[in-house]
This record gives C-alpha cells, structure tokens and sequence, in this order.
C-alpha cells in the first residue's frame, strides 16, 4: 500500500454506478413502489451547543478514521476497508425532487471507510465563514470544517458511498428531508451507490481542536484546545461543527489545530491560511446587531 503526500488537492466528483444490496419487487398492480407511500424524514437540524447535526446521519462520503472514529462508526485498514452497507428498507416518494429515495434519520446505511494513525488534509470552511453575509453579535455564528483527504493511497483509489442530495429544496437546509436515489432495474428498486476517488475522501481526526480569539482584544471565545463537536451532516460529510456566538463586535481568528500526524497542506478561503503544518485559520468580521449566518462545506 503506497502512500504518497501529494501537496494539491484535485476535485474528483462521482464515478461509475453500481447496483446492489437492498432491493424490493413491485406488487402486483403497482408501478411504483411502495404503492401510496408519502415523503418523510429530516435531514441537518439548528440549534444551540456544539453543533447543529448528529450522527443519527448516516455516513454517505469515505472516510479515512484517525484515533477513534466518529460515532462508533467500525472501519476497516488501508488494505482493508469496510465494506460498503447498503440501505435498509424500501425508498419513500412524495418529495419536492421527483423519484424514490433512502432517506437520511428513516433509512440506514455507511460508506466504506478505514482507519489510519495519520493523513494530509486540505481544509474546506463552511461558505458562510468566506462569504458576504454578515455576521453579527449575539445571533449563533455556524463554524464549519471538513477535511479533506489528500494523500495517495494507491493501489486503492476508490471507495463506494452514497450521493445524498436535498429532497425539499423550498425548505431551510435545516427542515429539509435528505436522500440518496434507488433506481429501478427490472422492475425492482435498488440503491446506487456511487464510487468515489481518493480525492473526494474525508478525514476524521479524533484529536482536533480548535479556539476563537478577539484580535483586537486578544481574549478567547472559545479557548484554545476545545474540541468541536464531529458530526455526520445531512449529506453524510463528516463535518466538525460549533455555534458560536460572540458578545462583542470586531474581527476574530478561528485556528484549528490537528492531531501531529494529520498534516494540514492548505485551505480554500481567501480570508484565511496556514499557521503551519498542524494549525489552519480563517478571519471573521463579526458585526452589531442580529441574525447569524449558517452555510454547509
């Protein structure tokens, strides 16, 4: 198993389709399955504490583990990784996106994923922390990151997930049902699991921490080593996730500092950079007035 540190990211989106695992036939009489069956289902959530979103999600991205792996989730090695577990049940309809679907909090399921003691990341901010919307005192400030895996794990290049997408895109991202699709082949629904190259991998890494200064003040928000809370978001992205809400107007660094085997080679916001190899940053403006900002990598 070679395992090259590549020093740039390349953005792999989805690959050929397979089909397998769970499946249903269609009852007599029926063209579509199950007969009558409405939507249902939540997908991301809002909130005070720590985070917004739980591991009720189910895993739906590959994901490298290193130290313990978030929610219990059990993996396997770079020479072995777990196999891919198809969802459970039978797909629901009835949602603004037409089609039938295994709904994220209904239905179970885990992309394949392994465990290492160390990984190259790149670092994806949530788009609400680089954007123009305006962040303000008092109202909760979502902080996201994901990691994103850079390293080369050949001769293993792909692992299967799932694609899971917003099913009511009328509704906030927080009261939406999410799914990934079935298809029908020969008149029997089946998932479609995706194949995802090494690029488009996430990392986990259980020993993360993180703190948010005042830089004009100098006092902390969140203190340094705090851990943020790792979540599987309503796209199945293990995501590190904190509300933050600050009291004070004016311009503050967030720095998460990995583990010292879990190697940051950059970041994607123009407000933010590397410390050095374990710390990366990103700068906000925080505001008078109401109303925070939410975003998701």
């Amino acid at each position: 198993m070679k395992r090259t540190f590549a020093f740039t990211v390349v953005s792999a989106l989805m690959g050929m389709l397979a089909f397998g695992g769970s499946a249903f036939a269609l009852p007599p009489g029926c063209d579509a399955p199950p007969c009558g069956t409405g939507g249902g289902g939540g997908g991301g959530g809002g909130g005070g504490g720590p985070g917004e979103e739980t591991a009720a999600n189910n895993l739906s991205v590959p994901t490298i583990m290193v130290g313990d792996a978030v929610g219990g989730l059990l993996c396997g090695t770079p020479d072995a990784p777990s196999a891919l577990v198809p969802p459970t049940g039978d797909p629901l309809t009835g949602y603004e996106v037409p089609g039938y679907y295994y709904v994220q909090q209904v239905h179970k399921w885990q992309a394949q994923c392994f465990n290492d003691v160390e990984a190259l990341v790149f670092g994806a901010w949530g788009d609400n922390l680089e954007g123009d919307a305006a962040l303000k005192v008092g109202s909760p400030i979502r902080v996201e990151l994901v990691l994103e895996n850079v390293t080369d794990y050949s001769p293993l290049t792909t692992l299967q997930g799932y694609t899971v997408i917003k099913l009511e895109p009328s509704l906030l991202d927080r009261d939406s049902a999410y799914g990934t699709q079935a298809v029908l082949v020969e008149d029997v629904y089946v998932d479609n699991p995706t194949d995802f190259g090494s690029a488009s991998w996430l990392v986990h890494d259980s020993g993360i921490t993180f703190s948010v200064q005042n830089l004009d003040t100098g006092v902390y928000a969140v203190e340094p080593g705090t851990n943020p809370t790792a979540e599987i978001n309503a796209t199945g992205k293990v995501v590190y996730g904190y509300n933050l809400r600050v009291g004070v107007a004016g311009p503050y660094r967030i720095t998460f500092t990995s583990s010292p085997l879990v190697v940051f080679t950059g970041q994607d916001a123009a407000n933010g950079d590397l410390l050095d190899a374990n710390n990366v940053y990103i700068d906000i403006n925080v505001v008078q007035g109401g109303g925070g900002g939410g975003g998701r990598p």
